[in-house]
């Protein structure tokens, strides 16, 4: 991971004040995250943007606590080698929450987990998707010959644990795919969309209801994007937001952040909600300035360093 600069200023803010707007804007309209239910469960993903490599402060990580804490099940990508943050950010959430995470892979990235367990258990099944020789042979583009440019793996495994919640059993695959190169992200969505329909019918997990989700690095939801026509071509659904924000980056004109299923089998559980929840619109009011562009690009490097430079994408599903 690299590191995005560190704001050469100090800004001063009132965490409680924070944590108030924060609370404000998830009930706002074109927002409106769901209360948790005894008949709803919440699962968002989050890129945590080099997560133990920032200098984050423990202010900010009670902030990013608090964006964390409407959900039940949240899929972490970009956590560092180095896990003091992730355990502050932990503690911060309390004792009712459980976690998981991989060991670093490439990019020296780890993938996590953050849970409540009083509402979701896992299953027993956890493991990062490790495709064998043959398998990762035929793993093709069409158009493009495979000793081309053949399919040595992913960069970062996909890391796929197994929950229940009420009546709902599900695995979540959770993943962070290459960015620098169009070809390899191909050649990884491939893989996992391919790898996902032919587990749907097995007798054991992962089977039946998989749930991708993370960081797909997709530019745009909808014909013609790369990474969405490989998933889709293989079975996959990408639901519509139903807030009225799209994009997952801090500019808005991004879809990067994804959670994907099979209508064949999981759309019965999606209750049909879904949307991006923008704290970047909530947080550090006096350092945004619409008269004064200087500042508008202090407050982009201050959130992009100290909170995150993805927003939080989030869905609604019966349990």
């Amino acid at each position: 991971m690299r590191a995005h600069e560190k704001p050469d200023f100090e800004y001063r803010f009132d965490l409680d004040e924070e944590l108030a707007a924060i609370r404000k804007h998830r009930k706002a309209r074109g927002r409106k995250i769901p209360a948790r239910t005894s008949d709803n469960l919440l699962i968002a993903t989050w890129n945590l943007t080099n997560f133990g490599l920032q200098k984050r402060e423990k202010d900010h990580l009670r902030l990013m606590a608090e964006i964390v804490s409407p959900f039940d099940i949240v899929a972490l990508q970009e956590i560092a080698d180095d896990l003091e943050h992730f355990h502050t950010l932990r503690k911060f959430l309390g004792k009712s929450w459980g976690y998981l995470y991989t060991d670093p892979a490439g990019n020296n990235e780890r993938l996590g987990y953050l849970y409540r367990k009083k509402r979701v258990e896992p299953t027993g099944l956890a493991a990062e998707l490790a495709m064998r020789g043959y398998e990762r042979a035929r793993i093709t583009i069409e158009g493009m010959p495979a000793e081309t440019e053949p399919f040595s793996g992913f960069n970062r495994n996909p890391y796929i644990v197994g929950f229940r919640s009420g009546n709902f059993e599900f695995s979540v695959v959770n993943v962070h795919l290459y960015w620098s190169n169009l070809r390899l992200r191909q050649l990884e969505t491939t893989a996992l969309a391919k790898w996902a329909g032919m587990r749907l019918d097995k007798a054991g997990p992962p089977h039946d209801d998989i749930v991708l989700i993370g960081d797909f690095n997709m530019p745009h939801v909808g014909p013609g994007d790369e990474i969405y026509e490989r998933l889709t071509e293989y079975g996959l659904t990408l639901p519509k937001h139903t807030t009225n924000l799209v994009g997952t980056n801090l500019a808005g004109d991004n879809d990067y952040d994804q959670i994907a299923f099979f209508p064949s089998r999981t759309k019965e559980n999606f209750s049909g909600k879904m949307g991006v929840f923008d704290f970047d619109n909530a947080l550090f009011k006096t350092l945004w300035s619409s008269t004064s562009r200087k500042k508008q690009r202090r407050f982009f490097q201050y959130i992009r360093y100290y909170i995150a430079d993805h927003r939080l994408l989030w869905a609604e599903f019966k349990r």
